[in-house]
C-alpha cells in the first residue's frame, strides 16, 4: 500500500494546497480582494482586470510550482532510497567476509559514524585487550580500518575506500 514516506509527501501537499486556497479566498488582508471604488472608464477598470487576472492566475501558478516541486522531491527520494539500499548491501557484503569478533568491531564503527577510540573495542562483549588488539590488527592488515595515534590512545576508523562505500 502506501509507505510512510508517501503518506508524508501526500499530507504535505494537502496542507500546502489548503493553505493556498485559504490565503487567496478567505484572507482579504492579502490585497487581492479588488477595488470597491468605480472607475470612470466605459470599458471597465484596468486595475480591476489586472486584479482579477492575479486572483485567478497566481494560485494556479503556485499550485503548479508546488506540484512540480513535490514531484521532483518524490523522484529524488526514490534515488536516495536506492542509494541507501545499495549501501546496506555493501555493508552486508563486507560483514560476510568477517568472523564474529571482526563483525562486532565493524558494527561498532558503523554505529559511531566510522570512528572510535580503540579502548571502546575492549568493552565489546567477549573481548579482552589481547583479543581486541588481534582483531584490530587483522582488520588493519586487510585494509578495512586504519589506526591513528591520539595522545596515549588510538583512534580507529574505516579506510578511505571503505568510508566512501559505506557513508
Amino acid at each position: 500500500m502506501f509507505q510512510k514516506r508517501d503518506k508524508t509527501v501526500i499530507l504535505g501537499i494537502i496542507i500546502i494546497v489548503a493553505f493556498l486556497v485559504l490565503s487567496f479566498n478567505v484572507f482579504p488582508f492579502l490585497g487581492l480582494t479588488g477595488h470597491t471604488e468605480e472607475c470612470s472608464l466605459t470599458q471597465g477598470c484596468p486595475h480591476e482586470q489586472e486584479l482579477d487576472f492575479l486572483q485567478t492566475a497566481l494560485p494556479l501558478m503556485l499550485s503548479l510550482a508546488l506540484l512540480v516541486g513535490a514531484g521532483t522531491y518524490y523522484l529524488m527520494s526514490e534515488k536516495l532510497d536506492s542509494k541507501q539500499n545499495s549501501l546496506k548491501k555493501n555493508t552486508e557484503m563486507i560483514l560476510a567476509f568477517l568472523n564474529e569478533d571482526e563483525k562486532k568491531l565493524v558494527n561498532l564503527l558503523i554505529e559511531n559514524d566510522g570512528k572510535i577510540i580503540q579502548a571502546e573495542v575492549t568493552r565489546l562483549p567477549g573481548m579482552t585487550k589481547v583479543k581486541s588488539h588481534r582483531v584490530v590488527q587483522k582488520l588493519i592488515d586487510r585494509g578495512v580500518i586504519e589506526k591513528d595515534r591520539l595522545g596515549k590512545t588510538n583512534t580507529l576508523k574505516f579506510t578511505k575506500e571503505i568510508r566512501e562505500g559505506l557513508f
